[in-house]
């Protein structure tokens, strides 16, 4: 015994349902244009009271003087140096610095340059054996690199302290302080 159906007897599809949700998909999308439509005339307004606030033509932006544009980029430049300096790690330096310093050192100055990773120490040393000393502790140290001798003197006549006063430069990593 041989079952045959025959598909094409009967519709199978139920028109009624499918014209509701061509009708519910259309009214959706109607629905969201409008919407959209709402936000770009809102936003557009807004882009005019901007303009208008600014003093900006269609055309383009207001004009401004080269004075007026060298003094915005000493601005920024000089904000720009405000924002490096204090996005650098002074403490990882410094405890860097603390290890390698031996008793008879006494630094005055720490000049870091991170663009060209870069650190220039000045100080005074009580004796040449102490500064060294404090040369072979930065050679030896993994963060100081090519350590250099700068200079070295007595300390000048008007000077209340003795010693040997040196500067001293070396290449520091100071993306892994």
């Amino acid at each position: 015994m041989r079952f045959r159906i025959n598909l094409a007897t009967r519709t199978y599809v139920n028109a009624g349902q499918l014209k509701a949700a061509i009708a519910a998909a259309l009214a959706l999308l109607a629905l969201l244009l409008l919407i959209n439509i709402q936000r770009f005339a809102a936003n557009a307004g807004e882009t005019m009271r901007l303009r208008n606030e600014l003093g900006v033509s269609k055309g383009g932006g207001k004009v401004v003087s080269d004075q007026e544009y060298q003094a915005l980029l000493a601005r920024i430049k000089f904000a720009n140096g405000v924002i490096e300096n204090k996005t650098f790690d002074w403490l990882a330096l410094l405890d860097k610095l603390e290890l390698v310093v031996p008793d008879g050192i006494s630094l005055t100055k720490i000049e870091p340059d991170i663009r060209k990773n870069e650190l220039k120490v000045s100080g005074v040393a009580r004796d040449f054996k102490n500064l060294r000393h404090f040369m072979e502790n930065l050679e030896g140290s993994a963060t100081f690199t090519n350590v250099y001798l700068l200079g070295q003197g007595l300390p000048g006549s008007g000077e209340k302290f003795k010693g040997i006063t040196f500067n001293i430069a070396c290449q520091v990593d100071f993306k892994k302080l």
